[in-house]
């Protein structure tokens, strides 16, 4: 048995998109833009640098809420008490990051999660820490168990709200695996990121996310700014079926934070055609068969492959796909036999399984004699 690698072009499925293709400059500290679907990188700038994650932490205080709502281990009618420590470090004494709840209040989950979301509340942040987890620092354990096993490697978590501690820090790369990780694991909850206002305690506030309204997709997800950060932003933006999430950071101002997610967000919406490269079900090859009652086996894509092709993409895109030769029976249809990768010059861009297109049983034992006759005379 030998390993099996067969190169083949993709180019020549792919016909050329007249809208011409363009760079940006994205001035500032961070920015990352991937495809949702493919983990696709679109735009990275120091997308692994350490970073302080100010307000986008939230995120992650949102993260270990939902995973107790999914659980059932708390409801959304369940109130929380806003202590004397999240009314003054959450609320009295912070920059304006409040929710302007009452010392001693109770407040439900529901209006928690609004007051996090929407008016970024440090006091709903630290209520939620101290409701699920008795203080912060027993819920910021939480947190980074969470994170790690989402494969937030490069991030450590000290506090619910962001507020600057100089070992609370995370990457652009990490913050957008959360944000994926919000998305794909909690959907009945993401629509409180869209929401555009909220009022609690007699005082109205817009949704800090300023984009939302822009026209631009934009569906979420979060602000942040502290002196040592900058103003930074994460957003999520569906156009033309396929979903972006970019992360900028490090801004002077609210105003460049704005111009500068929305330059990057249009990179990717305008820069790029999604192309099929290859259909659900399509079959690459028939292979060879041992000891099998056929001594064929189509491998075929189980997914469809789409990815998101500025014009050079698309000119150096080629794949390669390999298997063991041959294919030991039985051979069950859905077994994964191979793996095809989709480069871009030599640069892997995705990977996926190939498997068996059908069920294929051992041979009876004539069968096997004849199979091993004709191989011992070759």
């Amino acid at each position: 048995m030998f390993l099996n690698k067969i190169f083949i072009s993709i180019f020549c499925i792919l016909f050329f998109y007249s809208t011409p293709g363009f760079s940006i400059r994205v001035e500032s500290d961070y920015a990352y833009l991937v495809d949702y679907k493919t983990d696709q990188i679109l735009f990275e700038k120091n997308s692994e640098k350490i970073i302080f994650p100010a307000s986008m932490s939230k995120l992650m205080t949102l993260y270990v809420l939902f995973d107790y709502l999914d659980k059932g281990l708390v409801s959304m009618s369940d109130e929380f008490l806003i202590s004397e420590n999240a009314w003054r470090k959450g609320g009295a004494l912070s920059d304006s990051s409040t929710m302007f709840a009452e010392v001693s209040s109770y407040i439900s989950i529901e209006n928690l999660i609004r007051g996090i979301v929407i008016h970024s509340g440090n006091d709903a942040c630290i209520a939620i820490a101290e409701g699920l987890s008795g203080s912060e620092e027993l819920f910021s354990i939480e947190m980074n168990f969470l994170a790690q096993e989402l494969g937030m490697i490069n991030s450590n978590f000290k506090n619910s709200t962001g507020l600057h501690n100089d070992e609370h820090y995370s990457t652009a790369k990490d913050l957008v695996i959360l944000a994926k990780a919000l998305i794909k694991d909690f959907p009945e909850y993401y629509h409180f990121f869209s929401e555009e206002n909220f009022t609690w305690n007699g005082i109205f506030q817009p949704n800090r996310n300023n984009l939302l309204t822009e026209g631009l997709g934009i569906d979420g997800l979060k602000t942040g700014r502290t002196s040592e950060s900058g103003f930074s932003i994460i957003v999520s933006s569906i156009s033309n079926n396929s979903r972006l999430i970019a992360i900028i950071g490090g801004l002077p101002s609210k105003e460049k934070r704005t111009s500068e997610i929305r330059k990057l967000i249009n990179f990717g919406q305008k820069g790029f055609k999604n192309f099929i490269l290859f259909d659900e079900g399509e079959i690459l090859d028939n292979v060879n068969v041992w000891g099998g009652r056929k001594t064929l086996v189509g491998i075929s894509i189980p997914n469809e492959i789409s990815l998101l092709l500025d014009i050079r993409g698309r000119r150096f895109l080629n794949a390669k796909y390999s298997y063991n030769d041959p294919i030991i029976a039985p051979i069950k249809k859905g077994e994964i036999i191979g793996k095809i990768s989709i480069l871009n010059d030599n640069n892997i861009i995705i990977e996926s399984n190939l498997i068996a297109n059908e069920d294929i049983n051992k041979a009876n034992i004539f069968r096997k004699v004849i199979e091993v006759s004709k191989y011992l005379l070759n």
